[in-house]
């Protein structure tokens, strides 16, 4: 995602209300709380595990979404099976959805669901918040489980990654999506307006999806089939392998222009009023793929969409999906430097995932840094970031310890320390390794980590391993604490 400073104040905003949402409902167990009994009861006793043995599950997803989105009432509705494995070594009494269009951001918007099902068997579940706890069941070790569920999504009158406004239609983040387990539990992490949350493993996906006919459609994934029309509704079917997500934006008044990069096929969707753009994407595009597939490593999809969006940042990510914030007029740089970093979150992110909430600074330091080396060749100047001052900032912070000083700085923090400083951290661990070692790490990195979910550990590991070389006093003197991650 790409944070734009002029519209701090409304994304503050939304903060403090998330915050003073953490403070209701005091006279029952916290969803959090319950959530950490729960974790407690299912954890074995045993050391805190090396990164390299932590299991992620459950395990490679399979999602099956039939819906159709009403543009009059601006909501989408229908079924979703999930199909998974329980590859942990404990018997799961609970399965964990997160519910991210409830999120308190969202005043007119939300999701309802009813109609659970495991295994075909009818389910207890809690939805609240954004939380939803299945429960009332047994799932061992090494067994598959199906989940099924109706749903109904109803879409916010909002300039955002999700949101409605005017004709456009942005679906990020809309549906039902499975937690993860890992060697801390459940991660049902709050929603955090001013950067991200996402926590997901990567699966498949097979969508049909009914909109209005007018209706042109970006998607992660590709289109299958045939296209069918009826009383004014076209059906799309469409499916995507190995992705964490599956985005949606759909605009009536969207043109599309496509072309082959680097045998990807790369669609631009735009406006009538954002035409003037549209180069400037497309050029990005054709000067990026090959090159952060020569530092990084190949991109492994056969389409991605740039899609021109309504929004309240400058950009924002999905699998095989960037949406670039086009409803202010915006210079050429300003267009070829978000294209260029929400492009280079297919890799880190998409890709190589890591815990949002968690561990920011692995997925928005290194689209940065990935950025500024795209805009200014390959030895950026970062002359301009300042250090982190105060010493409750790390760069390896959770998300957590800037919404804690939300009310002072800590959203410009959270820019300053997880976009501009890691950036530079990374262009100095460059300079200190010299190009070559550099980035012989880095395509380590993102083979080892392709399609699992990476650590600052991890990270740590493989460049000493790749380099030969000790780092442990670098990483220290650029507040890379592996300790702000346990």
């Amino acid at each position: 995602m790409s944070l734009l400073h002029s519209r701090l104040t409304i994304i503050l905003c939304s903060l403090l209300i998330l915050l003073a949402g953490c403070t209701e409902n005091k006279d029952s167990p916290s969803p959090q709380e319950d959530l950490e009994k729960q974790n407690q009861q299912d954890k074995v006793e045993t050391n805190e595990p090396q990164t390299e043995s932590i299991t992620y599950g459950p395990e490679h997803p399979a999602y099956k979404i039939n819906v159709t989105y009403d543009k009059k009432k601006h909501q989408i509705s229908g079924s979703m099976s999930v199909q998974f494995v329980n590859n942990l070594d404990k018997t799961l009494k609970h399965i964990y959805f997160n519910l991210w269009p409830n999120a308190e951001s969202f005043k007119s918007g939300g999701i309802e669901v009813d109609h659970i099902t495991f295994n075909a068997k009818s389910a207890t579940f809690d939805s609240r918040n954004t939380k939803l706890d299945i429960s009332g069941l047994s799932l061992e070790s090494g067994k598959k489980a199906t989940i099924n569920m109706d749903f109904t999504v109803t879409i916010p009158n909002k300039q955002h990654r999700f949101g409605w406004s005017g004709t456009h239609v942005s679906l990020g983040n809309w549906f039902p999506i499975l937690a993860v387990y890992d060697n801390e539990g459940w991660n049902l992490d709050p929603y955090f307006a001013g950067g991200e949350s996402f926590y997901s493993l990567t699966g498949d996906f097979d969508v049909t999806l009914r909109a209005d006919e007018k209706e042109t459609i970006a998607t992660t994934g590709q289109a299958v089939g045939k296209v069918t029309s009826k009383d004014g509704m076209k059906v799309h079917h469409y499916q995507a392998k190995n992705v964490r997500d599956f985005a949606i934006v759909m605009n009536s008044k969207f043109n599309q222009s496509t072309k082959m990069v680097n045998n990807v096929q790369v669609n631009v969707f735009y406006t009538d009023e954002q035409k003037e753009y549209t180069k400037y994407m497309m050029e990005t595009a054709k000067y990026v793929l090959p090159l952060y597939t020569k530092l990084f490593g190949k991109y492994p999809w056969s389409e991605l969409d740039i899609v021109g969006a309504r929004l309240n940042a400058l950009g924002m990510e999905y699998p095989q999906l960037v949406m670039i914030g086009l409803d202010e007029e915006l210079e050429r740089n300003a267009i070829w430097q978000t294209t260029e970093h929400e492009i280079a979150h297919q890799w880190f992110y998409g890709v190589v995932g890591n815990n949002e909430f968690d561990e920011p600074w692995l997925d928005e330091s290194f689209a940065t840094f990935a950025g500024y080396v795209a805009l200014r060749g390959g030895d950026p100047n970062f002359r301009w970031v300042r250090s982190i001052g105060k010493k409750y900032y790390h760069l390896t912070s959770p998300a957590s310890t800037f919404m804690k000083h939300a009310a002072d700085d800590g959203l410009q923090m959270y820019g300053d320390v997880i976009y501009d400083y890691g950036a530079k951290t990374l262009n100095e661990l460059r300079k200190l390794l010299g190009d070559d070692a550099f980035y012989k790490g880095m395509q380590t990195y993102f083979e080892t980590m392709k399609f699992k979910v990476a650590t600052t550990e991890d990270f740590i590991r493989i460049m000493e391993q790749s380099s030969g070389e000790d780092l442990s006093q670098f990483f220290h003197d650029h507040r890379i604490k592996v300790s702000d991650t346990k």
